[in-house]
């Protein structure tokens, strides 16, 4: 079943669909789309997560306008440095209260970020009530680690991260940095493919590997508890 709702957040609303599952109260997935916007290839993903008993919610970050949002997240200081205060990341633990508040949740979250939305979820990933976070190669996040190295990452308990080798928008050395940084709560996976692993990569022979590999991992954190 698909939902769309209106949602407020900080000083905007944003446009929210809803992806449930036959089955509830379950866990819940925010899903954030990647530069290209909020794509039927989001929308597939989300009803295949819905269709294995999770609560997906899926915003429209480029409610209000693509490039006004992406002057906020890449030309402001705090947003290109992916600060925990910046704009955006106060707007995503909004949005992950929503789902959690959300009745058909049972209280567990999972989020999954790519992109201009990965860095996100390494900020996300210091919720305790994060239990299931993935990211798709971080392009946010100037600096370190993909996040202030000042900012610490002593509350993350577990991160999966699904990078490309060679990546001009997410460079080898920040999440090397990031895996030093988090030892062996990351479990870090690289791959000889371009950028894009849900999107213009979508269709490369270990582009599944990618999608399997994140199943695994919300089957082994997320589904476990009902």
């Amino acid at each position: 079943m698909t939902e769309r709702r209106r949602v407020e957040v900080a000083t905007r609303h944003i446009d929210l669909e809803i992806y449930a599952p036959d089955e509830t109260p379950a866990p819940g997935i925010l899903l954030l789309h990647e530069l290209f916007g909020l794509r039927d290839y989001i929308r597939e993903d989300a009803r295949d997560l819905a269709s294995r008993g999770y609560l997906v919610h899926v915003p429209d970050l480029f409610t209000g306008g693509s490039v006004r949002y992406c002057v906020r997240s890449l030309v402001m200081s705090s947003g290109r440095k992916n600060r925990e205060d910046s704009g955006p990341n106060q707007e995503v633990h909004q949005l992950l209260d929503g789902l959690k508040d959300d009745p058909r949740c049972n209280g567990r979250l999972g989020m999954l970020g790519m992109c201009l939305s990965g860095g996100f979820v390494i900020q996300m990933a210091k919720r305790p009530d994060m239990v299931a976070p993935v990211l798709f190669h971080h392009s946010l996040g100037q600096g370190d680690a993909g996040l202030p190295a000042s900012e610490s990452l002593d509350t993350v308990t577990r991160l999966q991260g699904h990078w490309a080798r060679r990546d001009v928008f997410c460079p080898a050395a920040r999440r090397e940095r990031l895996a030093e940084r988090l030892g062996d709560r990351l479990e870090a996976h690289v791959y000889d493919m371009p950028h894009g692993f849900r999107s213009v990569s979508r269709d490369l022979p270990e582009a599944p590997l990618v999608w399997e590999r994140t199943l695994r991992f919300f089957e082994e954190h997320l589904a476990g508890v009902r």
